[in-house]
């Protein structure tokens, strides 16, 4: 267990990038999730020129200029992905593949997710189904998995599987060359449609017919919302907040895309301007209570 955080922040894109800066430059200790190199999704952008006062910049320019300016202000940035988040009495448990860390509270700057839920995905959650290689693998030991991943990262997870399972289907939702070795991992260039079973993972369907597996692990950049922190209120497949950017559960907020349209720059950065003023008003508020 590390150190405790004033404000945790999961995900660099222009919202939790925002939220970094304000946080830090407010004197908070603030820890920043980001394993996608600061939001692939706008560095893809070619030409941007809605953003006030960077006309025609590159969606890579703008992600550099914003990524420098709030790392310079030094907050702790932490290259893992976050499976879960546990709200407490008092602090927040985050969850990754190799770690845990504690922080007093929390914001969601995580984007949208990559494509819609598998049918079956939801109901067969911690049944077979599983976001975390390294966290689920070894109750797959001997058996046959399938890994969908939308990124090359998802070959570290089919590697480490190979290791545990007797056979590991590989989907990749990418174009990008792949690098896998094990003679147990076989690849399926096909598309994955749903996943079914009685209480427990017992086959993926795909566009060319279905697999007989034992569980499905799904590599997204960004896992559904509603996984990441359960009894969290959703306004459709969004988070709601209210004006101040706070969630249902106290102590937790959300800004940027994840949080609903228009998915824009100037939204996203204003978001976490407001959500790392709120999170820092409500360290004072709880600072006050303690003393009083």
């Amino acid at each position: 267990m590390n150190d405790i955080y004033d404000i945790a922040i999961i995900g660099g894109g222009p919202a939790g990038l925002s939220a970094a800066l304000t946080a830090r430059i407010r004197g908070k200790k603030v820890a920043l999730f980001e394993h996608l190199d600061f939001s692939r999704k706008l560095q893809r952008a070619h030409d941007v020129d809605n953003y006030l006062g960077m006309p025609h910049r590159t969606g890579t320019d703008i992600m550099r200029e914003m990524a420098d300016h709030a790392l310079a202000h030094e907050p702790d940035v932490i290259r893992e992905k976050v499976i879960s988040v546990f709200p407490g009495k008092k602090n927040f448990t985050i969850a990754c593949k190799e770690e845990m860390y504690t922080a007093r509270t929390v914001i969601l700057a995580t984007g949208v997710t990559s494509g819609a839920l598998f049918e079956g995905e939801k109901d067969l959650l911690g049944k077979g189904v599983s976001y975390c290689a390294t966290c689920d693998g070894m109750f797959f030991r001997g058996k046959t998995v399938a890994v969908i991943s939308y990124g090359k990262e998802g070959e570290a997870d089919a590697a480490y599987l190979a290791d545990l399972c007797k056979e590991v289907y590989y989907l990749p939702q990418y174009r990008d060359e792949m690098n896998l070795r094990a003679d147990n991992i076989i690849v399926e260039n096909v598309m994955p449609r749903r996943i079914e079973g009685q209480n427990k993972t017992e086959k993926l369907i795909t566009s060319k017919g279905e697999m007989h597996v034992d569980g499905v692990f799904i590599i997204r950049e960004s896992d559904p919302v509603e996984n990441l922190v359960r009894g969290l209120s959703l306004d459709g497949t969004h988070i709601a907040v209210d004006r101040q950017m706070r969630t249902n559960i106290n102590g937790l907020y959300a800004c940027g895309d994840c949080t609903g349209k228009p998915y824009q720059v100037s939204k996203a950065v204003g978001e976490g301007l407001v959500a790392a003023l709120s999170a820092v008003e409500y360290l004072h508020e709880q600072a006050s209570t303690a003393e009083a």
